[in-house]
């Protein structure tokens, strides 16, 4: 029976051995790519969380700057001892002059005195004492921040103002204050190192949005936006500042990931605005470099295991043209094994052994009855074989024998024929005629008897 190529051994076992690959490559690469996708969602979350963290100490360090300048004014002022108007004004130019980003830099006294640098005019008819920044500092008795509110100076624009108030002999005498536009705050906020399409926000302690790259969301006079009402999604980090992180989308319909953060010397939030896709876009790159690597394995390995499967079955290839020789009853096949030190190898040992076991029984046992065939019934017997093969000696010597028995009865009996027939030519006596057939049929009897079990081809079934 010829064997198909699709049948073969080497392509079984190629073909478990490479489906086991792909499996096991596939399932590692599944997992990893599992792993992967975790690992890489935490690791940009992580980055989220740190540019939230400094852009937080950005604006944190902002507002410590004001802070200080206010906290240096009112140093200033205390250390004359006295509210002199000379002095009070030349503080506060000095310090507007340094700082040109400052809009107004003033200060009020507790008699509603109000001065103010660059030689601007505060409103008519209002009472500095009744502005929120000096009460909220006056309340405090320490630096405050004060959320946007509108100018009473310039009433159509928003400050944010830093207050502190000035103390002499542990009484306080008036509030020294800074403010900052708000155009000029979301210009800061915006000019703050973001990376791959980040943004940040800013959003006051009273919940109201006070930068965000969306301008309708900054406030202005006639408008203030709640940040809990434009960003509904976020209200759980507006509550809770520096929580779990948010997906949602944003006011361009891009999915985006938010954090939120409380800055330290007030209590504004700052949020961060981090795109989904970026995310994405690293995972997928993490998984196309993945099925790559994996690819590149599997071919790898498939290979060197087909080369490997090849080199171990090779020496099959030897073994199938001797047992064809041996099929066709030929069993002169020289056999030429280069056997290895495996279950092969060892295999072909015993092949070996076994055709050359046979070639020796076959080649004794054609040379004995060869000799039978050619009369020599005196050949010596077969030798003893091992296990089930000592039945062809066996059977083979008992025939040699039986042969010779045969032969050698034929033989006398022949003698003693032509003995007997000597002696009907010496006798004409009827009775010793008679003795010498009954002793004719007797030795026929015998030789009837022992060629008994031999079957026969009739004399007709020859013709």
């Amino acid at each position: 029976m010829k064997r198909s190529g699709k049948n073969s051994i080497r392509r079984k076992v190629a073909g478990r051995v490479v489906k086991a690959i792909i499996i096991t490559v596939i399932l590692l690469s599944v997992v990893d790519m599992i792993y992967l996708t975790r690992r890489t969602a935490e690791s940009q979350q992580e980055h989220l969380r740190l540019a939230t963290h400094i852009t937080a100490s950005d604006i944190n360090s902002w507002i410590t700057g004001m802070e200080g300048i206010t906290v240096g004014m009112a140093d200033s002022i205390e250390a004359m001892g006295i509210l002199d108007d000379y002095h009070i004004k030349r503080i506060i130019n000095r310090i507007a002059d340094t700082h040109p980003e400052l809009k107004y830099v003033y200060m009020a006294t507790e008699e509603g005195k109000m001065y103010m640098a660059r030689g601007v005019t505060f409103a008519a008819g209002v009472d500095p004492r009744e502005r929120v920044w000096y009460k909220d500092a006056k309340e405090a008795g320490e630096t405050t921040i004060i959320d946007p509110y509108i100018s009473a100076t310039t009433p159509d624009i928003m400050m944010a103002t830093v207050a502190t108030p000035v103390f002499m002999d542990y009484e306080m005498v008036g509030v020294v204050a800074v403010d900052a536009e708000i155009s000029y705050i979301n210009e800061y906020v915006n000019s703050l190192r973001y990376e791959n399409g980040a943004y940040g926000f800013l959003i006051d302690s009273k919940g109201n949005i006070i930068s965000h790259p969306n301008g309708e969301y900054n406030p202005t006079p006639d408008n203030v936006v709640n940040a809990k009402e434009a960003l509904p999604e976020l209200e759980k980090l507006l509550i809770t500042p520096g929580g779990d992180f948010i997906e949602a989308k944003d006011y361009r319909n891009h999915s985006m990931l938010y954090m939120t953060e409380k800055i330290d010397d007030c209590d504004w939030i700052v949020g961060m605005a981090f795109p989904r896709k970026i995310i994405a876009e690293t995972i997928d790159r993490g998984i196309r470099i993945s099925l790559f690597v994996a690819l590149i394995c599997i071919v790898l390995a498939t290979a060197d295991m087909t080369a490997a499967i090849r080199k171990i079955l090779s020496p099959i290839e030897k073994i199938n043209p001797v047992l064809d020789d041996i099929v066709q009853g030929k069993f002169e096949t020289k056999v030429d094994f280069d056997a290895g030190d495996d279950e092969i190898g060892e295999m072909q040992v015993k092949l070996a052994a076994m055709i050359n076991t046979l070639s020796n029984v076959i080649a004794h046992e054609k040379y004995i009855l060869g000799e039978m065939e050619h009369g020599n019934l005196a050949v010596d017997d077969m030798e003893e074989l091992k296990g089930d093969l000592n039945d062809i000696s066996i059977s083979v010597n008992s025939i040699k024998s039986a042969f010779n028995d045969i032969i050698s009865d034929i033989q006398f009996s022949a003698i003693n024929l032509q003995s007997f027939a000597m002696g009907i030519n010496e006798t004409s006596n009827i009775d010793e005629m008679r003795s010498v057939f009954e002793e004719l049929s007797a030795e026929a009897n015998i030789l009837m008897e022992k060629t008994s079990r031999f079957i026969t081809v009739p004399p007709e079934a020859k013709e």
